[in-house]
Parts: C-alpha cells; structure tokens; sequence
C-alpha cells in the first residue's frame, strides 16, 4: 500500500475520491490512500516452487500476475530481501517474510508516487514516508495503511500540518501553517479544528479560544492588530451572545450581540469613565436610557465588528 496527495490522478476501485478544495474558513486539506499495492499481492501466486526450506535466492521468476521477482525465497514463498515489479512501472524492493511485505521496504507507483518505511503483513506499519511527484509528502507513523500517531503533511504550496493523526485524519493537537503565513495551533477532531485553539491571520489577527467542526464557536477572544479587542460567545465565526468589545482609547461595548453586532441592551464605558446604558438594533444605536440624547449617539450609531 502507498499514500497520494490530493491530485487528478485516478486508480480505479483502488483509491478513495479526493477533494482539495479549500472551505472559506481554511478547512486543512488531507492526504488518501492508494489501495493498489494490496490488490496487486493478492493477485500474486508463483508460477514456480523450490524444492529446499532453507533460503534461497533465484533468477528472476515471472509470476501468475505478470509481476517479475528477483530475490530470496523460503520453500515457495518469498522471504528475505527481494524485488518484485509489476507490468504497470509499480514496483517493491525491501524484505519479505511469508510472502508479504514485512520490514522495511520500498514501494514505487507507476506515476512515481513511492512510499517508504516499515511494513508489517503486507500494510504500511510503523514508521515512513509518502513522497509524491506532486511536492506533496507524509513523514511519520502509520498503521495498517493509514496515518496514525504523530506526522508531518506538506503540500507544494508550502503549506503544512505537523500533529498527531488517527485513522488518516487529524486527530488530537495539531499546528497547521497556510502557505500565506496563517496559522492555527490546537486541537483536532476528525480533520476539523474542534476544541480549544488559537488562530493567527497573515494579517496580525488573532484569535483564542474554542471552536466546533472548523468554526470559532462558544468562549473567545479576538485581538486585532489595531488595537480592537473582543472577549465573549462566538457562533460560526462571528460574535454572537454576550461579549464585551473594547476601543484602542479604553473605550468599551458590554452587551448583546447579534451576527457581529450589538443588538438589545449594553452599556457603554467611556474612556473618562462614564457609563451610559443604552439600546441597539443590528448595530444602530436606538437609544440612551438616560435621557439624554446628546452628541454622544455619534460615536455609538453603527458598530460592526466584521468592518474592522
């Protein structure tokens, strides 16, 4: 078995489709796996037998699947170290034992796809690495084909997750780098961040805190490079609940907020430290609950987080 990077590649029946579309909110992409390599050895019988137990090596022996061996055998069954090519460029060097993969070894795609590492009963099994001729590469653990533990994913365009992985996808703590310099740093779930995490934008943005299959949802904070702070509830990226927004000048929103904007009752802590309550709708200032409807309805009419 072998992986591949997200390409256009097709084997049919032996690879799972691949979508590398990059979702709106940096949705990280994801290595799949080629199936080839086990349906060529399970196409595999020798077409001749030794007739000793003791290991032997041969002359090439072409094989019922059309593939060509070249290596040591054990009675009729491959054993030791050996190379084996098949009809298509597809082609195995490294040890065997009972027939099977097992030990480190090398396996080549006709495309030119290899994988390279520890095998196990004929599945990629330990340590290795998937080196497409794409730029796309895996460094780390696998199991039974597919990653597992903690590896490296790049990618041509020079992004790139380094975490830990289970059944194929990121699972657990995980750090992604985008190719312009954005990062997000935390926990995975089903290649979703999902848990606590820290994002940081190309721009300087930041944000802390929690998140639901790949968006900024429940307690947070974002810190903009401006000087603009928000700390409170976020749903599918955008404040929404209760949250308190803070101005460069020491200025502060405390209050309800709706799609990013103060919507219902909040008060407002001037920079002097006056406080005024008030009311909004969809960022408007309707207004004071004071009574005094002064100038100061300027600096509170329109308020839009997402503007920032």
């Amino acid at each position: 078995m072998g992986a591949q990077c997200c390409n256009n590649q097709s084997y049919q029946e032996d690879v799972e489709p691949c979508d590398d579309t990059e979702l709106n909110h940096l949705d990280a992409r994801q290595i799949i796996i080629k199936y080839n390599y086990k349906k060529k050895q399970r196409e595999m019988n020798s077409s001749q037998t030794t007739k000793t137990q003791e290991r032997t090596k041969l002359l090439a022996v072409t094989l019922k699947s059309g593939g060509e061996y070249l290596g040591d055998w054990v009675g009729n069954k491959r054993e030791g170290y050996g190379i084996l090519k098949w009809p298509d460029g597809s082609e195995y060097e490294g040890e065997w034992k009972n027939n099977r993969a097992h030990g480190q070894g090398k396996f080549i795609y006709p495309d030119g796809d290899y994988y390279e590492g520890q095998w196990e009963n004929d599945k990629q099994n330990g340590r290795g690495i998937f080196q497409s001729t794409s730029g796309c590469k895996f460094e780390g653990q696998w199991k039974d084909d597919l990653q597992q533990g903690f590896g490296i994913e790049t990618w041509e365009d020079g992004s790139k997750y380094e975490g830990y992985f289970y059944e194929g996808i990121k699972q657990g703590q995980g750090t992604y780098v985008w190719n312009d310099g954005s990062t997000y740093t935390g926990l995975w779930i089903n290649n979703k961040r999902h848990g606590q995490g820290c994002q940081v934008w190309k721009n300087g943005k930041e944000y802390q805190g929690e998140w639901f299959e790949d968006f900024m949802c429940g307690q947070g904070q974002i810190k903009w490079p401006t000087g603009y702070t928000y700390v409170g509830l976020f749903n599918k990226d955008v404040p929404n609940g209760y949250g308190i927004f803070k101005w460069p000048n020491g200025k502060t929103y405390e209050g309800s907020f709706k799609q990013s904007k103060p919507n219902g009752k909040g008060k407002v802590i001037l920079s002097n430290g006056q406080t005024r309550f008030g009311e909004w709708h969809e960022g408007q200032l309707i207004k004071w609950f004071d009574n005094t409807q002064d100038d100061q309805k300027e600096n509170f009419n329109v308020l839009n987080l997402e503007d920032l």
